[in-house]
């Protein structure tokens, strides 16, 4: 984490999906089953690519 001088402010977007099938319909979880996908970008950062110090 990041000390000293001015707080950085990050504005990360979270996407969620969640569902028998991929959207793409290439992957079927089967009948009564889920596939869940979490994927997460810093929105205010260059290539939206989060700063490494987050990781830490």
């Amino acid at each position: 984490m990041r000390t000293g001088g001015r707080p950085a402010q990050v504005r990360f977007t979270v996407i969620v999906q969640y569902s028998r099938k991929t959207k793409d319909g290439e992957y079927d979880a089967g009948r009564g089953q889920n596939i869940g996908v979490v994927n997460a970008f810093c929105r205010n950062q260059p290539h939206n690519k989060c700063p490494a110090w987050m990781n830490q």
